[in-house]
């Protein structure tokens, strides 16, 4: 019995290692920058898009039992981003900051403390009064960003206001291709994916 315990525990720390290395072989989910649009979309073998355009793929899914949109951002079908947007619809505001913090400190489970953190208040009126942050965060009166980097990768979660909905996101970028991005950005506003589908790339 002794044994068989032993092996089992054996075979079970191999599979936990290689899980962790292929993981490590990705940037994002089972995604690499720089890939097609069809190798991503065989990649979510068990999704399928909701909407396919030159410039994005978007799918419904689920992070942390939260309901999300993730969109995959392409630019000459080249995998540059990724965005997961909050879908959950909160009467109460606090509960659009609780979840933040939630991705915020999966975030940092993973990738360590953030190399930049802000919490802007363009207006300052319920600054000093904690109970209303809520209300101020519904009103555009401040917004939250958190960002961290990886050899890959610029990451960011952000809590905001933006026409009349709280965006709360968690967005994923190429280094590699950033520049390619700016580049694109310049000569086609569309890239720059506002309420509409939610997503605003760094």
């Amino acid at each position: 019995m002794l044994k068989k315990l032993v092996i089992l525990i054996f075979v079970l720390s191999l599979f936990a290692h290689s899980k962790l290395c292929w993981s490590d072989d990705f940037n994002l989910r089972y995604t690499r920058w720089g890939m097609t649009q069809e190798e991503v979309i065989k990649s979510e073998e068990k999704m399928d898009p909701v909407e396919v355009t030159e410039k994005m793929i978007k799918y419904k899914t689920q992070i942390m039992r939260n309901s999300v949109e993730l969109h995959y951002v392409f630019v000459d079908n080249k995998l540059i981003g990724a965005i997961y947007n909050l879908e959950d619809n909160y009467l109460n505001s606090d509960h659009f900051r609780n979840t933040y913090t939630k991705f915020k400190t999966a975030l940092i489970k993973k990738y360590g403390q953030p190399v930049g953190e802000r919490t802007d208040w363009i207006n300052d009126t319920y600054k000093n009064s904690r109970k209303k942050w809520g209300l101020a965060l519904s009103l555009g009166h401040v917004e939250y960003a958190s960002s961290w980097r990886t050899p890959s990768t610029k990451i960011e979660s952000s809590l905001r206001e933006e026409n009349y909905y709280v965006l709360c996101l968690i967005e994923y970028w190429s280094i590699e291709y950033s520049q390619l991005l700016k580049e694109i950005k310049k000569e086609d506003k569309s890239i720059e994916i506002k309420q509409t589908d939610k997503m605003d790339p760094l």
